[in-house]
């Protein structure tokens, strides 16, 4: 990853977390928070990323102790044999928080707050909330256009598995 490419994915990433905070600042009772990890255990796939965001993942994974990182690797091997839903193995099972927050990947960071297509990518609990309250004054995010900007910097993407597996080649 160049400082180029750096710059240019923390710069989306930090404009995506403020539209997330205008969001979440803007309605009650929005359930992605903190403690809130019911997306992270129902994935309908592994996640799809790009090379530069597994760069950029891996710095967070190599700061993680050993034992750590040996759980999320077991996990992820594990995902072979895994039926849908998965869940994402950066996530503690104990304390319900992503373990690499400050390094997850576009996805992590837009469920729940940006469209696809004219359609949510979110989970009943929002889509709840939504039926109950409406739309209101909420502004979308484009997830489209995000995930443009990112295969720009760096290519297509690959299920997670597969980076982690491209660590040992």
């Amino acid at each position: 990853m160049t400082e180029e490419q750096r710059q240019e994915l923390e710069a989306l990433y930090r404009r995506v977390d403020e539209r997330v905070s205008e969001i979440v600042s803007s309605r009650g009772g929005w359930p992605c928070r903190k403690g809130c990890d019911h997306c992270c255990r129902h994935l309908a796939a592994p996640l799809p990323i790009t090379r530069l965001e597994w760069t950029y993942l891996q710095e967070g994974f190599q700061a993680l102790p050993p034992e750590a990182q040996e759980d999320i690797r077991a996990r992820i091997h594990a995902m072979a044999d895994t039926q849908r839903p998965f869940t994402c193995p950066f996530l503690s099972l104990e304390s319900g928080g992503c373990r690499v927050y400050a390094h997850r990947p576009l996805a992590c960071r837009t469920y729940g707050f940006y469209l696809s297509r004219g359609e949510g990518n979110w989970c009943q609990l929002i889509q709840g909330l939504l039926e109950q309250e409406g739309e209101g004054d909420i502004v979308w995010g484009n997830q489209e256009a995000l995930e443009e900007t990112v295969r720009h910097l760096s290519g297509s993407t690959r299920p997670l598995p597969e980076w982690f597996a491209s660590e040992r080649e």
